[in-house]
């Protein structure tokens, strides 16, 4: 077990900060655009109900823009190396969560979550892809098990830091919080930038 997680380690890592991003975002959209965007907290008021709705209509739209991108991964990772094309893809993704914080538009948002939804694309594919590709095939299954905790671990850790950080340090501007999640996913993409590729053991 040991062995396994010492040679997905990089590759843990990235995971890591990518999904703390990814539930930085998952947590924390309907709040961050209700009240900067469509300037309420009152979950009573129709502008509340036009944000959760847009929220939805964000949501959406990086979900099916991810899922048609996906069909070129398999093209460009014959040209282009799996490592640097999903450091491309999160750097791309933390500039869309950065972007959240700065625009104060509804439909400019839809160019953060266009950026989002190309780092999704990469984030539902190729850390799997690259994991076929490194684990010895009469452990695949469990190279697979091991990986599932680099989205497990920082769940966990979202659930608890992340309200911690917007109670106590942010004064609950819960902007601040996604754009943490920007950084998290930024420092992803440069981490994934210097992962060397490996054979399967």
């Amino acid at each position: 077990m040991l062995r396994i997680i010492k040679h997905l380690l990089p590759l843990f890592i990235v995971q890591f900060f990518t999904w703390l991003a990814l539930f930085s975002l998952w947590i924390y959209a309907t709040p961050v655009i209700t009240k900067y965007i469509f300037n309420t907290t009152d979950a009573e008021s129709g502008a509340f109900e036009n944000g959760t709705t847009w929220v939805g209509i964000c949501f959406a739209f990086y979900s099916t823009l991810a899922a048609i991108l996906a069909f070129t991964i398999p093209v460009l990772t014959k040209r282009y190396s799996k490592y640097k094309l999903h450091a491309v893809a999160l750097l791309i993704g933390s500039i869309g969560l950065l972007l959240i914080y700065c625009f104060k538009n509804q439909y400019l948002l839809l160019i953060s979550f266009a950026f989002i939804g190309i780092g999704w694309s990469s984030i539902s594919n190729i850390p799997y892809s690259i994991v076929s590709d490194i684990a010895p095939e009469n452990k695949m299954t469990t190279y697979f098990a091991v990986f599932n905790f680099s989205i497990v671990i920082p769940q966990i850790t979202a659930a608890f830091l992340l309200g911690f950080l917007t109670r106590h340090y942010f004064s609950g501007q819960t902007n601040l919080t996604i754009l943490t999640g920007g950084a998290a996913m930024l420092v992803a993409a440069i981490i994934m930038f210097f992962v060397k590729e490996k054979a399967a053991e």
